[in-house]
């Protein structure tokens, strides 16, 4: 393959059975169009002991034309012969990693400079418990109730989450602000959570980085580094599977021993989505487990009010 420069990370990654330091991991299915600019946002980092592990989920658009464009020796390709999925691409991805440390980034988002140098200095300085070092980034395609729009601008996470980094298990309980994007893990963390949940259809970062959250500390770089744009077919937009996903991590987080009072609001805002999707009794069941819990919120009672609203004019 050509080489583009000759700096010490890319003669590094040129030797003989050279293992870098970062694997980087891209799961893309027929993204040709927005896959390129992921490419070069991640080799273009001025962190360069790292390898690319692009997973493609069987597609069926233009993606192996281009990536046969890219001639960086730090670039790899695995193909699937059937869709796995987005969680199954990157677990083949995160298994296949020769690094100690795994990074991902989703093939219709952007790496801004110097994310990697960045967090891979936070992750050397951190305790070493940290199993984790995330950042913010900048969603554009939606505002913060999650409506898709142009010109819609967000920061994730926002000034109203106060627990960013130690421990994160009951700050990740109650909403989910860290995506797979904005990750950088160690590869023993990533073995010791058994990777990603292949049952889930979306919020597979929401379990994946709970999961992460119950074997150490979280270190966070208060910085946009990360780039994210909403398309039509995003895993975040197709909203009808959603709720199905949300339940069985919910299940999960009871399951470790997250109190209710800490999820009920999670669960009232879940039972009003399922009504909305035209599913009121189970949105009424999740409303009354969040009464349950924390039977002063007010905002829970209106809650129910709509959804019952919603269950009398479904039936007459």
């Amino acid at each position: 393959m050509t080489r583009q420069k000759r700096d010490q990370g890319l003669e590094i990654n040129l030797r003989e059975n050279h293992v870098p330091s970062v694997s980087v991991v891209i799961p893309t299915y027929n993204r040709a169009t927005t896959l390129p600019r992921a490419i070069k946002s991640v080799l273009s980092q001025d962190y360069t002991d790292l390898e690319l592990i692009i997973v493609d989920d069987a597609s069926s658009d233009d993606t192996a034309e281009v990536l046969s464009r890219f001639e960086d020796p730090r670039l790899r390709v695995i193909l699937h012969d059937h869709n796995k999925g987005f969680a199954g691409a990157l677990n083949t991805g995160g298994y296949a990693a020769r690094g100690d440390v795994i990074a991902f980034q989703d093939s219709d988002d952007e790496w801004l400079h110097g994310k990697l140098s960045r967090q891979m200095q936070e992750l050397s300085a951190a305790p070493d418990d940290c199993v984790c070092v995330y950042c913010i980034k900048i969603v554009y395609g939606r505002d913060p109730d999650y409506v898709r729009g142009k010109r819609r601008i967000v920061c994730v996470p926002g000034p109203e989450i106060e627990e960013v980094s130690g421990d994160m298990r009951l700050a990740l309980a109650r909403t989910n602000f860290v995506s797979t994007q904005t990750i950088v893990c160690r590869k023993d963390a990533f073995l010791r959570a058994k990777g990603f949940d292949e049952r889930l259809y979306n919020s597979v970062d929401w379990d994946f980085a709970s999961r992460l959250a119950t074997l150490g500390s979280f270190a966070f770089v208060d910085e946009p580094l990360v780039n994210t744009y909403i398309q039509k077919d995003s895993i975040s937009t197709l909203s009808r599977k959603a709720p199905y996903s949300q339940l069985i991590i919910s299940n999960k987080l009871k399951r470790s021993g997250i109190p209710a009072t800490v999820q009920a609001d999670r669960w009232a805002r879940l039972g009003i989505t399922m009504g909305r999707l035209g599913y009121p009794r189970r949105g009424e069941t999740l409303i009354r487990a969040s009464l349950a819990a924390r039977p002063l919120v007010a905002k829970s009672w209106g809650r129910l009010f709509l959804n019952r609203l919603k269950r009398f004019r479904s039936t007459h």
